[in-house]
């Protein structure tokens, strides 16, 4: 981690200032190798594991949920909880009550909401410095990752739906003022934003002024390019923009409009050759990252929702609820045909890391090998609601906890109590970052 390589420094010149200056800080053998022996004892104590940042949402642009951080799980006390005044004004509350295609008279079957992207405040943490974007105060927040202390925030005019990505000390997000935003990642301060929207009123919207472009896809910082999407109703166009992640320009990158019928949002994901939007309760969309145009959709009519991530072996996977049915459902697409290559029953959350894939489904957690589709293991688990890997752990959120399994054998590890239900889990620093549906970030690990 940061802090123990800077400790390896440190003991490092201790063991050189024998030399003197002299010398330039260089050593004779014999403290050499007194150094050497030095950062052999420290690499020893405390293992191989390297720090990660996590700068995105989900942890990179494939929004996989995999780091190759490794908590110590014997850290992970709860160091500090950030209260929001309100829980997260979402864009669409809930979804509809109930099904009247299938609904009768003696029984009433609810509709999953296909819309649930906004139901925590996702985190960002880069460094010692955590963000998240927020539906309450219209406004991006910077805490201090170790004591949970505000630093900054920056306002907007409208609802923040997603964390900002982090790149090359920027930060980068957009807002349901239909705006997206670069400032710094240091102090907050301004540096540019853009719009794509000619008309740049707003709207009444859910007890907010929006525009009618908001920025509900959050954002994608890729060789040196944010990408993002702006749309609310399917009879306007909508917008899929490529921009000079330094400047803010659009001249040279790309200004994509696309037709009226699609209706971007959910976390944009972004690959060498294609951008891929959600949309709700349509299908997703692929478009060329080249020049935005677009490669078609993604699975058949009714298989929808904001829940999806490109995996490491080239597949699109997605996950909706069924069209017209109480199950819930996880598909595999071949990331260039589109075609569907594989589909969980009742998964809800996948991880793929190498040569497995970690299912989590309503009542169990499963490790599958992708070579067959064979189960390693399988053990009971009643978190369906988040799942990230951090090193060889797995980590779950469900309602009022979240839990820790081993990889090799879904052993249960670790878990702690919490309020609400747990939807968004963040690894970074030595430190796990909890997302609940009641507006609370738990931190769990060490405050120094």
């Amino acid at each position: 981690m940061r802090y123990k390589i800077k400790k390896i420094g440190a003991l490092l010149a201790l063991s050189n200032t024998a030399c003197g200056p002299a010398n330039g800080g260089f050593c004779t053998e014999p403290s050499v190798a007194g150094s050497l022996m030095v950062a052999f004892v420290i690499l020893c104590t405390f293992g191989s594991a390297v720090a990660e940042d996590w700068p995105t949402y989900m942890h990179d642009n494939a929004r996989s949920g995999v780091t190759a951080e490794s908590l110590y799980l014997d850290e992970l006390d709860e160091g500090w909880v950030y209260v929001s005044p309100m829980p997260p004004q979402v864009a669409w509350d809930g979804g509809a009550p109930w099904d009247s295609y299938r609904s009768s008279s003696t029984r009433v079957f609810e509709l999953t909401p296909q819309r649930d992207f906004d139901f925590v405040f996702f985190v960002t943490v880069v460094d010692d410095m955590l963000y998240f974007g927020s539906s309450v105060t219209d406004s991006v927040h910077c805490l201090n990752a170790r004591t949970g202390q505000q630093k900054w925030f920056f306002t907007t005019n409208g609802p923040v739906r997603y964390p900002p990505s982090y790149d090359d000390d920027k930060l980068y997000f957009g807002s349901d003022d239909g705006y997206i935003y670069c400032i710094n990642a240091l102090d907050g301060s301004f540096i540019w934003k853009y719009t794509p929207a000619e008309d740049t009123r707003l709207i009444a919207n859910n007890g907010s002024l929006i525009s009618m472009w908001p920025v509900r896809t959050g954002t994608a910082v890729m060789d040196g390019k944010v990408y993002f999407a702006a749309s609310l109703v399917n009879w306007q166009n909508s917008y899929l923009c490529s921009l000079n992640a330094r400047t803010g320009s659009d001249s040279g990158a790309g200004l994509y409009s696309v037709s009226g019928g699609v209706t971007p949002m959910g976390a944009i994901m972004a690959s060498p050759t294609k951008i891929y939007l959600l949309q709700g309760r349509s299908r997703p969309y692929a478009f060329n990252r080249a020049n935005g145009s677009g490669s078609g959709n993604i699975g058949s009519r009714g298989q929808s929702g904001c829940y999806a991530l490109l995996t490491s072996d080239s597949r699109f996977v997605r996950g909706h609820a069924k069209f017209h049915a109480s199950d819930y459902e996880l598909a595999e697409h071949d990331n260039d045909s589109r075609d569907r290559i594989a589909t969980h029953p009742n998964g809800r959350r996948l991880i793929v890391s190498g040569t497995t894939a970690y299912l989590l489904s309503e009542t169990s957690l499963s490790a599958i090998r992708r070579s067959n589709g064979s189960a390693r293991w399988s053990v009971p688990c009643d978190c369906p609601h988040a799942l990230i890997l951090a090193g060889d752990v797995l980590f779950v959120g469900g309602t009022n906890k979240v839990v820790a399994y081993s990889i090799a054998n879904g052993d249960e590890l670790w878990s702690r109590a919490v309020k609400g239900r747990v939807r968004g889990l963040t690894a970074a620093g030595g430190r796990l970052f909890v997302s609940a549906d009641t507006g609370s970030i738990y931190m769990f690990g060490r405050a120094h």
